[in-house]
């Protein structure tokens, strides 16, 4: 019989816009099918691609053969594949580099995919044994709502509005037991690598062998192996961070994404996929519900819930009808001289101390010093790559750029003019610990930042010391503030909340109101109240007085008008455009260029360009950067301008020296 279809579109995970064509060989063509992973060949080297498409044509072009089909079964599923080619059109990144985001690594090496013998090992346990508790009657409710749905197999997306220690992971918990028997699989999502071992125990206690655990913590065999457990039908529960809403389910009756407000869930490099954002559209293409839960919702997922797009289920109160911590502000104005312990605070945590208790100090800032300057000239020294101050790392002697990794050692004497009146300016977590030290003798305190996580099993071991009692201080940043269930914690202190106030980005208030309210939730989850103390110099800001009442609805109320007023999102969709040039001129002129040809693009489509602007980190690893914003009604209009602009850049050969990166939906502004 003649064979129909003799040629394949194959996608390989390189820059490439398009895919490759390829004849097949007779002898391979009863296992050609979409999804399937096959070796090609590439110019000089052989390589790794995925099959997309049969065709009965091959084009003007002579073809090749492919080489071989390696594996028994195609690894990717049909819906993973559909949802990869609209992550990579959505976010303009080519389908093979989506592809490779929702594959484990090795792949592209040709690595066999086999599965594993015996089960996945359990993630190390710091909290116990979870065991089913007894909903409430809003848990009851909750629940109920996304079973139904799970059970119709229909699209709904919920927003769970959940206080800190409502109890969201029950209805989380409740909501999988209904998948049981369907033979479709649930996602949960976490924002950080650092909760998946928390709540994966919680999660194999309830469906044991059936959840696998995907994660880049993991050593690339063990995520390959429980990957494998996920495709091959041996697990039906996926928790991880960020990439596992690719988890290659056959079919998806579930997805749950926790915190889903965290600016985690979107990855800054290469493909620059919003996790949250790509499980909605998932869930849509699966025909499943999806469960939005946070006790500080996006605005954007709050906007939808309140315009009807999503459901919105609500746990007002927490489980076992445990008060809200009492949040006390304290003005640096009035307390001269007293940062960075003023004695309000310090006397809140040596009082918990004593009644045996523990007390939780967060600073969303690491290093010991923010920048060195000297007082002779004013020289403050800066990265020779980014144009941003190094900070002061005390324990290990070095000025640490923060974008770019590079270390020097401090200077004793100005580099700029030789004088010798250095001095250490600001302070971040390490210089806090030596603070806490003074105050409380005797007290061990444990510090967890991105300086003392870099070692497997580091931050485990860190909680485990909170968790067991063994220490009686939690000093971190943002990695404490979320997600962590630490019934010792009677006392919070938010060191100074103003860090993320002034950073250049419509978002700050919203994340100041967030990054309060969820580290306020870390106390108060035991058998005493909690209390919260907040320091800062504007104590009077939006974001800080609801923060204080526990009071999103006031807060939302005032940061959707000031969005609303600016026609920022959700009242547009924006992409941020990026020139980068080793030379600051071609920087400037590619993002000049850049801004007349989306001008163009952009009329009668409703979109508004702003910029050309330098960024405010102007230089990064050894190149100058510039921003071009797009704003559009709409993202199906947003996209027809970037379209438009960037084959008219590339056509006219406007940007030499220069390279363009487009960010759409962009979570960041710096």
């Amino acid at each position: 019989m003649e064979q129909v279809n003799k040629y394949l579109d194959v996608v390989i995970g390189l820059g490439a816009e398009k895919s490759f064509t390829y004849s097949l060989p007779p002898h391979l063509a009863h296992r050609a099918v979409p999804g399937q992973r096959v070796v090609v060949p590439l110019g000089s080297r052989v390589r790794t691609g995925y099959i997309v498409g049969l065709t009965a044509t091959k084009g003007e072009y002579d073809v090749k053969d492919i080489l071989d089909i390696p594996d028994a079964d195609p690894l990717v599923p049909p819906g993973l594949m559909e949802l990869t080619r609209w992550v990579g059109a959505y976010y303009r990144a080519p389908w093979g580099m989506a592809l490779g985001v929702a594959l484990p690594p090795g792949l592209e090496e040709g690595v066999a995919v086999r599965p594993r013998k015996g089960v996945a090992e359990e993630p190390d346990g710091l909290f116990g044994e979870a065991h089913a508790l007894s909903l409430n009657a809003e848990q009851v409710a909750a629940a109920g709502q996304v079973q139904a749905a799970v059970k119709e197999g229909s699209f709904r997306p919920f927003l769970l509005h959940g206080a800190t220690g409502s109890g969201k992971t029950e209805v989380y918990l409740s909501a999988i037991e209904a998948l049981k028997g369907s033979g479709r699989g649930a996602i949960v999502l976490v924002p950080e690598i650092s909760l998946t071992p928390q709540l994966a125990r919680r999660f194999k206690a309830r469906f044991g062998a059936e959840v696998a655990v995907l994660h880049s913590g993991l050593t690339e065999s063990k995520r390959r192996e429980e990957w494998w457990r996920i495709r091959n039908g041996k697990a039906s529960v996926a928790v991880g961070a960020r990439s596992a809403v690719f988890a290659p389910f056959t079919e998806v009756g579930l997805i749950i994404v926790d915190e889903e407000h965290d600016g985690s869930y979107k990855q800054e490099e290469g493909v620059k996929y919003h996790a949250r954002d790509v499980s909605v559209m998932r869930a849509s293409m699966e025909k499943c519900p999806v469960v939005l839960g946070s006790a500080t919702p996006s605005l954007e997922s709050y906007y939808n819930a309140k315009k009807g797009k999503y459901t919105l289920l609500e746990l007002p109160e927490r489980v076992l009808g445990r008060p809200m911590p009492r949040v006390h502000i304290i003005d640096l104005k009035d307390k001269p001289g007293e940062y960075p312990i003023t004695s309000v605070m310090a006397g809140a945590a040596r009082e918990r101390l004593e009644r045996g208790e523990q007390a939780l100090f967060f600073l969303n800032r690491r290093g010991f010093s923010d920048f060195l300057v000297c007082r002779d000239c004013g020289h403050v020294p800066e990265c020779p790559s980014c144009s941003i101050s190094l900070t002061f790392h005390k324990s290990a002697r070095s000025l640490r750029c923060h974008w770019c990794g590079d270390e020097q050692t401090p200077p004793t004497l100005c580099p700029k003019c030789g004088g010798d009146k250095i001095k250490y300016m600001g302070g971040g977590t390490e210089r806090i610990e030596k603070e806490l030290e003074k105050l409380y003798d005797g007290v061990k305190i444990t510090r967890v930042d991105r300086d003392t996580v870099k070692e497997r099993g580091a931050y485990a071991k860190l909680l485990g010391e909170v968790a067991s009692g063994e220490s009686g201080i939690l000093l971190g940043t943002q990695m404490v503030s979320k997600g962590h269930d630490l019934p010792g914690i009677g006392m919070v202190g938010v060191v100074l909340a103003d860090t993320g106030l002034h950073h250049p980005d419509f978002r700050a208030a919203e994340r100041t109101f967030q990054v309060v309210t969820q580290v306020a939730g870390r106390t108060g989850r035991g058998d005493t109240p909690g209390e919260v103390f907040v320091q800062t110099f504007q104590p009077e800001h939006y974001a800080l007085t609801h923060a204080a009442t526990h009071d999103y609805a006031g807060f939302y109320a005032e940061e959707i008008a000031f969005r609303k007023e600016l026609g920022y999102p959700p009242f547009s969709r924006l992409a941020l455009v990026i020139l980068r040039a080793v030379k600051p001129e071609n920087a400037e002129g590619g993002a000049m260029a850049a801004a007349r040809e989306f001008l163009s693009a952009a009329k009668g489509t409703g979109v508004t360009v702003l910029g050309p602007a330098p960024a405010p980190v102007k230089r990064v690893r050894g190149k100058y950067r510039w921003f071009v914003i797009l704003k559009g009604p709409s993202a199906t209009r947003l996209h027809k301008a970037l379209d438009v602009g960037i084959k008219s850049l590339n056509e006219k050969k406007l940007l030499p020296g220069c390279s363009l990166d487009v960010d759409v939906d962009p979570q960041g502004m710096v």
